[in-house]
């Protein structure tokens, strides 16, 4: 069991390494860049198409929550995107008999991701293409990270002063992305994925790091940026994928049922703060489902 606690402030370690992970690729994601540090095509095993021509093409847009940084093995072409063999990408093409065509990528924007689709990389016939973004925009992440293991005062100051801001600006951004999704593969099953839960409902514990009044201030945090995300999606009439419900008891201070990894996570199974292999198991089977369910509309 999670152990509720006030631990002290260790985390500035974690943090500073998160930090410079995620630093070191955002100015390498799908919407600019050369090499390897940009997103590749060729991904996951492929299917062929069937006979009748039909598409079979899934494409995935997002970032380090849809890549799998620190996952093992990474894809061999991901490069500083770290993309991994076992994201839940990957998994759902397998589930969805799909062709996986994945340019998610570590510290993507929502405006590095519209790069990307501007520049040709998704198909005018895919089959399925899903979007997970956000948290990357106006630095919304790393800088709930500084701000809440700097102090409660800091920590809300920045949930209840910027956060709003950036998240108006993130579901206007994301709305246009999405609706440029529909128009350049008008036949694709369009899905907007969310964020699975970091912090727990109440208390905090030692794989988590950050303070309990803290933790309070990131919860309302991931709400804001949920209510952001299903805006988004409701602008753009496309359907939004939930993972608040699915990950419920599945938190960072979850133990080994967490679908995200605390300050130490275990080598090769992701990085702080972020999905594990757990988690990306259990992210395709809600998004390979969803993607199943009829359009509405």
């Amino acid at each position: 069991m999670p152990r509720a606690s006030h631990p002290t402030r260790t985390i500035g370690a974690a943090a500073v390494a998160l930090i410079a992970i995620l630093a070191s690729v955002a100015g390498c994601t799908g919407g600019g860049g050369s090499g390897d540090a940009r997103p590749s095509a060729t991904a996951s095993s492929t299917t062929p198409a069937p006979a009748d021509g039909t598409s079979r093409t899934y494409v995935a847009l997002g970032d380090s929550y849809t890549a799998g940084p620190g996952i093992t093995p990474q894809q061999a072409d991901s490069g500083f995107c770290g993309r991994s063999t076992e994201n839940w990408p990957t998994r759902v093409a397998a589930s969805l008999d799909l062709t996986l065509r994945d340019l998610s990528c570590s510290g993507a924007t929502t405006s590095d991701l519209s790069a990307t689709l501007a520049s040709g990389a998704v198909p005018a016939d895919a089959s399925l293409v899903t979007v997970s973004a956000g948290g990357n925009d106006g630095g919304l992440f790393l800088s709930l990270l500084r701000a809440c293991t700097a102090g409660s005062q800091q920590c809300r100051d920045f949930v209840t002063g910027k956060t709003p801001s950036i998240l108006t600006q993130t579901t206007d951004e994301l709305s246009s992305l999405l609706g440029d999704v529909r128009k350049q593969a008008p036949r694709a099953r369009v899905l907007l994925v969310g964020y699975p839960r970091i912090a727990p409902p109440s208390g905090t514990c030692d794989a988590l790091g950050i303070a309990a009044d803290d933790v309070t201030s990131v919860l309302d945090a991931e709400m804001e940026l949920e209510g952001a995300l299903q805006r988004a999606a409701a602008s753009a009439g496309v359907a939004y994928v939930s993972l608040r419900g699915p990950s419920v008891g599945h938190h960072a201070c979850a133990g080994d049922q967490a679908w995200t990894n605390g300050v130490s996570p275990t080598a090769g199974d992701g990085i702080v703060l972020h999905p594990n292999a757990r988690g990306m198991k259990a992210v395709a089977h809600v998004v390979a489902d969803a993607a199943r369910l009829p359009a509405s509309g």
